[in-house]
């Protein structure tokens, strides 16, 4: 083997170390428990890979900007917190908001992406005009909206947040059968949000400028 393909093979292996060692653990863990291949754990783990990758396409395209959010998983636990105790069922006896009537699914998703929006916007207001990094500014937002779920969650009272409408438990943990195989509701939303913002990205003006903007130099 000549020195250049050497030095290739070993860039290779530089760069795609990661998945290496990946795929080490993964077959450990395989050898140790061969149910970790069976149908059912596969659709739990895409499962909640769904939530994170939703989370994460939001966050990439602050990172193609050269910038982050930190608050990013603080505030989809507020949006949680919101969205369960205005979606709580009507029959249930330790409903939070007991005078408040039945509240169709997509205003309340509107709602909490539009609080959101403004922490959103918040952020991008201290990065821009006040001049403050996005990893000092997010981590301030971080702890600002922790603070605001701790006090809604503490206004709620000490009973769990419980009792979910039939329409709500169904859009969040809904899942098509195929065998063993469960394909869950939140997994056809993340491919759908993937799409949409594939389609930003590569599709729109506003993408390509976006990542023109983070090639310069």
């Amino acid at each position: 083997m000549s020195a250049l393909q050497q030095n290739r093979t070993l860039d290779f292996f530089k760069q795609n170390a990661i998945y290496f060692v990946l795929l080490i653990l993964l077959i450990v863990i395989i050898v140790q428990d061969p149910s970790f291949l069976s149908l059912r754990n596969f659709s739990n783990i895409l499962s909640q890979s769904s939530v994170r990758l939703i989370i994460a396409l939001g966050v990439a395209g602050l990172i193609v900007t050269q910038g982050t959010d930190l608050s990013a998983g603080r505030q989809v636990g507020l949006a949680a917190v919101i969205s369960a105790t205005l979606l709580q069922s009507m029959e249930n006896m330790n409903k939070v908001f007991p005078n408040l009537s039945e509240i169709p699914i997509p205003v309340v998703v509107l709602t909490v992406c539009a609080i959101g929006a403004v922490i959103g916007l918040f952020n991008g207001f201290v990065v821009a005009y006040l001049n403050v990094t996005p990893f000092i500014a997010t981590m301030g937002t971080m702890i600002i909206v922790y603070g605001i779920n701790s006090l809604y969650y503490d206004a709620v009272g000490s009973s769990p947040i419980a009792g979910f409408s039939d329409d709500f438990s169904t859009f969040a943990q809904g899942f098509f059968r195929f065998g063993d195989f469960r394909l869950s509701y939140i997994t056809i939303y993340a491919v759908i949000a993937t799409i949409i913002m594939w389609t930003l990205w590569n599709k729109t003006r506003f993408g390509k400028k976006r990542i023109c903007y983070w090639r310069q130099p």
